[in-house]
């Protein structure tokens, strides 16, 4: 399902006029190549110049762009017609490149040349081939051998040909000969490295029954983890991952039109800001059936307040007939070295998730840890608010479950709240980002009327029982803490510091003593800032009266409560502190 409805995005886009595609589908087994390295040849294939192709801009840093032949290679020896690396185009390698495996690729490469020359009938091809049958080759490795030497050149580099000015194998220059020639030669068995024909399957992405691939010839590119020349989105390369006694991508039988129309789609949606969101070593791309102006994804990565604003204040389309809107579709991807990790997948309507992301910010809507008012979050600083240090330990679970819930409208799991309750025991303190995505994990968890009236200050949300017991003990340690506080100043471990994980868990336990000892501050209060101690004690007053007893044990929902009153009322005590202090003032 995911690969087909990749590959109608092509097919689409292809059905419309060129000035109103989002993508260009490039000649069969074309692709965009950088070139760093041009060997430049006359019409009669004698050697003019080697010439460095990179620029001094940081998108022509490795060289310069154009749509040339290509082909996924993971292994083995499978040079690329015209555009290679200097191993196949010059037989120059690296240190480590073992000898025979580097006479190899050079062959390979020179013999794909003449082949190419002898079927299209191509000048240029003819030059090239003429080039590779002279002395300019030995002049060419000398000069580029030179430049190895002098650190100015690396075998990595990708190189090509130009010939009279033209560069043969760029799409643009129109060699269609040699187009078509390249797209013949790779769906021939001599283009997969087992040498044996491609069987006839019926294809999971069109349901047709035609030739399908040994191997999957493109790669997706741009994904953290992966490995620079690109993951296999479809591969079995051991027999514990074989069926059937069918090997590499037969497993999942797919024509090569299919795989180069989808892999083309996946890495034009994650080359684009405008599709992809990154979190973590995740990314996500989202499209379209039909083309949307509306910036809906790109509010999970860096929400623009105004943006959200418009949105909340649109009204609720309602319940949408499945597959009478615009559909919506997004994917999860991660690497593991060579292979993609499909994470997530969602599909639904545009109207289904303007209404979810709505109720997304609804939900997480709370005051900021001043009293002020909290601007949206994006889902890195929420997933990031579970960790300790989110750059290394953030798990893909966390920012994927977020992205499915803001899209979905779907249940956050429990054991994200079991996480960051467990990061509020470890650090004894609540951040703005933490609390956020705490009411978050309760409202879609127990309901949207559950929580109300927290983007304001010390108003108690729509809670009953113990849940409602839960939420004020974090509000009596919050007032307890500041009666420290302002009765003997600054101390090296305040009562959070000591208390919040009891407090937090076993109310029972942590309060009676901490109740016994706010008499004595209270004492010293009355004595030395009567005004302080009247209003401590009237908001311990207040808050105690919703605790006829304090509970025995709390439970993780109850926990997050705890956490919620606790924030809450330090949000309240600071933005009183800034009013008085702008009073004095």
């Amino acid at each position: 399902m995911i690969l087909t409805k990749l590959k109608e995005y092509v097919d689409r886009q292809m059905a419309l006029p060129p000035n109103k595609r989002e993508m260009d589908l490039p000649p069969a087994m074309y692709n965009k190549r950088t070139v760093g390295w041009l060997i430049s040849l006359t019409a009669e294939g004698v050697l003019e110049d080697c010439i460095c192709w990179k620029g001094d801009t940081k998108q022509t840093k490795k060289g310069y762009s154009i749509v040339a032949p290509d082909v996924g290679r993971t292994a083995g020896v499978k040079p690329k017609l015209l555009v290679d690396s200097a191993e196949y185009v010059l037989g120059i390698g690296r240190p480590t490149t073992k000898p025979d495996r580097l006479a190899d690729c050079h062959e390979q490469f020179k013999a794909l040349v003449q082949t190419c020359a002898e079927e299209t009938g191509e000048e240029v091809m003819d030059a090239i081939a003429t080039f590779y049958n002279s002395s300019d080759l030995d002049t060419a490795q000398t000069k580029f051998m030179q430049l190895l030497e002098d650190k100015q050149f690396d075998p990595g580099e990708t190189l090509t040909f130009r010939v009279g000015g033209r560069i043969p194998a760029h799409a643009d220059e129109g060699f269609h000969a040699i187009e078509q020639f390249w797209a013949k030669y790779t769906s021939r068995s001599a283009g997969n490295d087992d040498n044996s024909k491609n069987p006839a399957m019926t294809c999971l992405v069109t349901g047709k029954e035609t030739i399908v691939e040994q191997r999957l010839p493109f790669l997706v590119k741009g994904l953290y983890g992966g490995q620079p020349s690109g993951t296999a989105l479809v591969s079995a390369n051991a027999k514990a991952f074989t069926s059937y006694g069918l090997q590499n991508s037969l497993t999942s039988p797919i024509s090569r039109d299919a795989a180069e129309r989808f892999t083309k789609a996946l890495n034009h949606l994650l080359a684009s800001s405008n599709s992809r969101l990154s979190v973590g070593n995740t990314a996500y791309v989202f499209w379209t059936r039909e083309p949307e102006t509306e910036p809906l994804f790109s509010m999970l990565d860096r929400p623009d307040p105004q943006a959200v604003k418009n949105l909340m204040e649109s009204p609720f389309s309602g319940q949408q007939v499945y597959g009478t809107d615009n559909q919506f579709y997004a994917l999860a991807l991660s690497a593991s070295i060579a292979r993609a990790v499909v994470r997530d997948w969602l599909e639904t309507t545009v109207p289904e998730v303007r209404d979810n992301l709505k109720r997304w910010f609804l939900y997480q809507k709370i005051t900021d840890a001043y009293g002020e008012k909290g601007k949206p979050l994006g889902v890195y600083a929420l997933a990031a608010s579970a960790f300790l240090d989110a750059s290394k330990d953030m798990l893909p679970a966390v920012p994927i479950a977020l992205v499915h819930t803001a899209l979905s409208g779907s249940r956050l799991p429990d054991d994200l709240l079991t996480k960051l309750v467990r990061r509020n025991r470890a650090e004894r303190q609540i951040t703005y980002p933490r609390a956020a995505l705490i009411k978050l994990v309760l409202t879609t968890q127990k309901g949207e009327d559950s929580m109300t009236n927290m983007d304001k200050l010390n108003e108690n949300p729509r809670l009953t029982g113990k849940d409602l017991q839960a939420y004020q003990c974090g509000r009596l340690l919050a007032e307890l803490e500041s009666l420290q506080r302002a009765a003997i100043g600054k101390v090296n471990a305040s009562l959070c510091d000591r208390y919040y994980g009891s407090a937090s868990s076993t109310p029972a336990t942590a309060f009676p003593a901490l109740m016994r000892n706010r008499q004595a501050h209270l004492s010293k209060l009355r004595k030395s800032r009567t005004g302080t101690f009247f209003a401590i004690d009237e908001r311990i007053e207040a808050i105690v009266a919703d605790l006829p007893t304090f509970p025995k044990t709390l439970n993780m929902q109850q926990q997050g409560l705890f956490s919620l009153g606790y924030y809450h009322q330090r949000a309240h005590q600071r933005a009183a502190s800034k009013a008085a202090t702008a009073t004095k003032s």
